[in-house]
């Protein structure tokens, strides 16, 4: 203790340095905590790398509770040095008096009584469990639920509505700490009702309609959907919108309303199958037999054909001759796939292999001919 009072001893009898020394600590340890901070959304380092998964932070993306720690950390921090400088300078009254009214009488501003230590203490408390509670939604999400064997789309859908419920949770907590009075909250319900009733009708259908999707589950994540003129791959469901990426990488944002209020088309509600159809012309004067045949063979060659038999209630490749068309023999190749999100390239892949097969066969395929007759009127 003797060295720890005569450092005391000495900052009391020299207060222009002892102030500097505060100031100066304090600035540093800003500085290092805002370069720790920017280390941190880096991500560069293992053990950075290996927080942000536990705090289920994706790559590339900043943990935005970081922020508010740090502007937490300064508010709290640069009052203690003001209380520090005015107690090296012998200002013992005045740094009692600021320190009461940071965090017991505050202050008056109109008609609220604010008092800034219980504020603080209000979002430290809400950083705190939302910072937890976004770790034990990544744990539940992607390690206790798939120990229990639940399927990625309900653990998508329990790990959203965990967390909207603890993020209800952190906020109530946080209030009820800085000093809301909650029985005033029946005049803010009030003006809300109103609110919803003239702008925020659509914020509250999307608000509801989300929780219908999380619950009916619809629509779930990698599902391939159709919505209007909209298709893509489903995301991401959120609580007011879900997003579908498109085959060219673009992301768009579909209000949850129209999710239900439109005619939807889920190609992987029930199952991940499909059926791919390939029209195919063949000319006149061949023998439809074989065409049967080599289609028949060109399909039950590709692996991801269902063939008859392998899946229950799922038929097997057909051919079907469907019409005497104007210029070709009009037939159609019908087959299952087992994966719906990949018929653009099953398509093109028999399309090849018919090509192939129908040249090695000596099958023709026709193109549109018109036979042109010149009549020639006499005397011109």
């Amino acid at each position: 203790m003797e060295p720890a009072q005569a450092l005391y001893r000495m900052l009391l009898a020299h207060p222009l340095q002892a102030s500097g020394v505060i100031v100066a600590a304090a600035a540093l340890t800003m500085l290092l905590l805002h370069w720790l901070v920017r280390e941190l959304n880096a991500g560069s380092r293992n053990w950075q790398r290996r927080l942000r998964a536990r705090l289920g932070v994706p790559p590339g993306r900043a943990i935005g509770e970081l922020r508010w720690m740090l502007l937490v950390f300064h508010l709290v921090l640069w009052p203690l040095v003001a209380w520090a400088v005015f107690h090296v300078w012998g200002m013992h009254e005045t740094g009692r008096s600021l320190t009461h009214a940071l965090f017991s009488t505050g202050v008056q501003v109109g008609g609220v009584h604010i008092v800034p230590g219980k504020l603080l203490l209000g979002l430290v408390y809400f950083l705190v469990l939302f910072t937890f509670t976004r770790w034990l939604k990544s744990r539940i999400e992607h390690d206790w639920l798939p120990r229990a064997g639940v399927e990625a789309s309900t653990r998508e859908s329990i790990a959203t509505l965990f967390g909207y419920a603890t993020f209800a949770l952190a906020v109530v907590v946080g209030l009820s700490s800085a000093g809301f009075d909650f029985t005033k909250l029946a005049i803010v319900a009030g003006a809300l009702s109103v609110g919803i009733g003239f702008g925020l009708q659509n914020i509250v259908n999307n608000f509801v309609s989300g929780l219908i999707i999380l619950f009916e589950r619809p629509v779930r994540t990698g599902d391939y959907i159709f919505v209007g003129q909209t298709q893509g791959f489903v995301r991401r469901i959120r609580i007011r919108s879900t997003e579908i990426e498109t085959w060219d990488r673009e992301t768009i944002i579909v209000p949850n309303s129209d999710l239900l209020s439109n005619h939807l088309k889920n190609l992987n509600l029930r199952d991940e199958y499909g059926r791919v159809i390939i029209p195919v012309g063949v000319a006149y004067g061949s023998d439809t037999a074989l065409v049967k045949q080599k289609l028949l063979e060109v399909a039950l060659a590709h692996p991801l054909v269902i063939k008859e038999g392998e899946v229950p209630d799922i038929a097997g490749p057909g051919v079907f001759f469907v019409n005497f068309g104007a210029s070709s023999l009009d037939f159609e190749l019908r087959a299952y796939v087992r994966e719906v999100s990949k018929r653009l390239s099953v398509s093109s892949d028999l399309r090849f292999a018919i090509d192939t097969a129908f040249r090695e066969a000596g099958i023709q395929i026709p193109f549109p001919q018109h036979d042109v007759w010149l009549h020639t009127v006499p005397g011109r």
